[in-house]
């Protein structure tokens, strides 16, 4: 989330030439295959169905979700850009947009996307949005103000909090904020490498 330390955010709910499938068998082929992790291997007996079938939701959705967990988040956004479109009263993919623009470096055009969202049932998670974009593109008072309005025992929050603070050099209580998702989360690699870079920063290298 800011640089240096590792923010947590923007998750979403991995070869070969193209594969002959039988007919009657593509789903479960291609389920299969994203069970297995094997997102390009999927992609590459998508792409011919989606050629044919230009506008099928099957298709569109299914491709769009490889390619984001084969992390090729500019394609991953052009599809669910079009399923937007296509479907413009389906709030997740208007959701999952703005969540491949984010995570493509697409930071202004991901919180103009997150405005399109106005169900209060996804409220928290937008809100959560905004302030990684804000952060980004280093809008500090904007992002703290979408923190905010977030839910304060939320982990995501917790550490979004503890990366602002980092950012206005208050290292110690943003260690103490990476120290509480800890807690509530369990250890994890990244949250120890930002609370020993707060160590670092107020010159406690022996603790660091």
């Amino acid at each position: 989330f800011v640089s240096g330390v590792v923010f947590r955010f923007a998750r979403m709910s991995a070869a070969g030439g193209p594969r002959r499938i039988p007919d009657g068998q593509y789903t479960t082929v291609v389920y299969g295959l994203i069970k297995d992790g094997k997102y390009d291997e999927a992609i590459k007996i998508l792409n011919p169905l989606l050629q044919q079938y230009p506008k099928s939701r099957a298709a569109l959705s299914l491709l769009a979700y490889c390619y984001f967990f084969a992390q090729d988040y500019h394609n991953a956004a052009l599809y669910y850009e079009q399923l937007t479109k296509l479907f413009p009263d389906v709030e997740e993919y208007k959701i999952y947009y703005a969540t491949a623009l984010y995570k493509g470096g697409q930071y202004a055009e991901s919180g103009r996307a997150c405005l399109a969202v106005d169900n209060p049932q996804h409220s928290q998670r937008m809100l959560k949005l905004q302030a990684a974009v804000r952060y980004e593109l280093d809008e500090v008072p904007a992002s703290r103000s979408f923190v905010d309005q977030c839910l304060p025992d939320d982990p995501d929050v917790v550490v979004a909090s503890g990366c602002l603070l980092f950012k206005e050099e208050k290292y110690e209580e943003a260690r103490a904020k990476f120290t509480e998702a800890i807690n509530l989360l369990g250890y994890q690699p990244q949250l120890a490498y930002n609370g020993a870079l707060c160590f670092y920063k107020t010159k406690q290298y022996a603790a660091a």
